[in-house]
């Protein structure tokens, strides 16, 4: 270890000039020469300097390369368990004593890992600058960390809500881990939940079965729950409403996962969403607002409130689905939602019954539906197709009609 070079990357981390170190310790001039490497302080002299820093030398000294990868692997395995109090303390030491250094692959290791943790904390986050700094190092990986690789890009584009580009990278984790014979349950499931988002509810059973089989024989009970909750999603999808509904009763009523909070509002909402589609219109606002009340993720809030909106929009209550409405746009403020955002923007049309102008057909023709095709969003272009039927068919201009219909009948889910 090059003493006088980390003395010098922490004296310039922390904001101190060479004068502000030295004082009391040594002189400036002694210092120059510690930090170039000329000379090699005594030890009394390292431990006065690093006590200046508030640094611990011995602890940062034994932090080897062999003793941050097995840190990192904690790190992971802690955001894994959703045991994030822990991993907020392990990120903590890391960055604390990680230097540039420290060899290259450690450094880019902590790096991926460390944006696993920030956007399993943040998940809505933009962290743009963070994604293209980490996607220079695929090449940097192999094995077990380039499935790591894959999997955290294909989380980072699931929590942003581009289920397609998610699914990319999800089979590609998916290709390392049987090459390599490793266990990971979590990406089956992670797989079958970008299969959701792009309204393809046979393939995403089709691997929540794996997750749910791998799941149960671990006994992760809370993981069990999930799967159990995507499998009423995709029956809903596929209007098998009576599947459905079993399967989120067995979540509200599985312990002790179905008292949490969080677990209950989920179910709820999609409660309340097979209640919509079946045109139980009150029975859904009443699940809708429940589950309001629980929800803790700004997607889950966001999401509940526009659908809130919609059905006052549709019982002719517009009074109410007007505040639902602006309720739900100052939530978005400020974030990376555009899917949900493109959702109000044309609830707020409909609303304001305005969907026959100019700018709002040229913005679903040329901004929303190419967001919706790119993303793999076939529900709601399946809505965007329809409404934008019905509106040249009462504009009367029946070829742009015939073509969205034609369109409307190609998608298949």
């Amino acid at each position: 270890m090059d003493i006088g070079a980390i003395i010098q990357f922490y004296r310039t981390k922390k904001g101190l000039t060479q004068k502000d170190l030295a004082n009391g310790v040594c002189s400036i001039s002694y210092l120059s020469k510690i930090e170039s490497g000329v000379i090699l302080p005594k030890q009394d002299t390292i431990e006065l300097i690093f006590e200046r820093l508030n640094m611990d030398y011995d602890k940062l000294t034994s932090y080897d390369e062999e003793t941050i990868h097995k840190q990192v692997d904690l790190l992971y395995k802690y955001i894994t368990e959703q045991r994030l109090d822990e991993a907020k303390e392990v990120v903590d030491e890391l960055q604390e004593v990680i230097t540039p250094f420290h060899e290259p692959y450690v450094q880019n290791y902590f790096e991926l890992i460390h944006f696993y943790y920030l956007i399993t904390i943040n998940p809505t986050e933009k962290f743009k600058t963070n994604l293209q700094e980490l996607l220079r190092l695929e090449n940097h990986f192999e094995g077990k960390k380039l499935f790591y690789f894959y999997k955290i890009v294909g989380f980072y584009f699931n929590c942003h809500l581009n289920a397609k580009k998610a699914n990319g990278y999800f089979h590609k984790a998916v290709n390392i881990l049987e090459e390599n014979n490793l266990k990971d349950p979590e990406i089956y499931y992670l797989l079958a939940l970008s299969y959701m988002g792009m309204q393809k509810p046979i393939y995403s059973n089709y691997y929540v079965g794996i997750a749910l089989e791998q799941y149960a024989n671990d006994l992760k009970y809370r993981k069990v729950t999930d799967c159990y909750h995507l499998l009423g999603i995709n029956y809903l999808n596929l209007g098998a409403y009576d599947i459905s509904e079993t399967y989120f009763n067995q979540v509200l009523k599985s312990k002790p996962m179905g008292d949490s909070p969080k677990v209950r509002s989920r179910a709820t909402h999609n409660l309340s969403i097979l209640h919509y589609r079946r045109g139980e219109l009150d029975q859904s606002l009443k699940l809708l607002h429940e589950a309001l009340e629980n929800h803790t993720h700004l997607y889950d809030i966001v999401h509940s409130t526009l659908i809130i909106a919609k059905i006052y929009f549709e019982q002719g209550e517009m009074k109410l689905a007007e505040e639902f409405l602006i309720k739900g746009e100052e939530l978005l403020k400020g974030t990376n939602l555009t899917k949900v955002r493109h959702r109000f923007y044309i609830l707020r049309h409909q609303i304001y019954n305005q969907t026959h102008d100019e700018n709002f057909i040229e913005r679903c023709e040329k901004v929303i539906l190419p967001h919706y095709q790119t993303i793999g969003e076939t529900g709601l272009m399946k809505e965007l197709l329809q409404l934008l039927a019905e509106v040249f068919t009462e504009k009367q201009d029946y070829e742009k009609a015939i073509n969205y219909y034609k369109q409307l009948n190609e998608i298949k889910i």
